[in-house]
């Protein structure tokens, strides 16, 4: 059982897929929970490849973060500032920002 945050599945991302996660090189550790994979680029003919088991948890904005209209981003070369929706129709459906982690800026 988790103290904080939650394990998400059944999301899709768009343009990109989650790649490299047997790769030990891209193992983190998020406050106690073992991560591990990094956002690559999309595979030919796959439109909305599925995410592994995310783990989300909400976080206190800092300082440094850029406010937008879409929420705070986090300005670093490592995360990618990922909006998630609950449809693939965008706008209204907008939740949340998830950071995740890429080797390309």
């Amino acid at each position: 059982r988790l103290d904080e945050g939650a394990y998400v599945h059944g999301l899709f991302v768009e343009g990109a897929c989650w790649g490299e996660a047997d790769d030990r090189a891209h193992d983190y550790d998020c406050d106690g929970v073992k991560c591990s994979g990094v956002l690559c680029d999309s595979k030919p003919k796959e439109l909305l490849p599925a995410l592994p088991l995310i783990f989300v948890k909400a976080v206190i904005v800092q300082p440094s973060w850029d406010p937008s209209s879409v929420g705070y981003l986090r300005p670093e070369p490592s995360l990618y500032n990922c909006p998630v929706y609950t449809t693939t129709f965008r706008g209204p459906t907008f939740i949340f920002v998830a950071t995740l982690r890429t080797t390309k800026p």
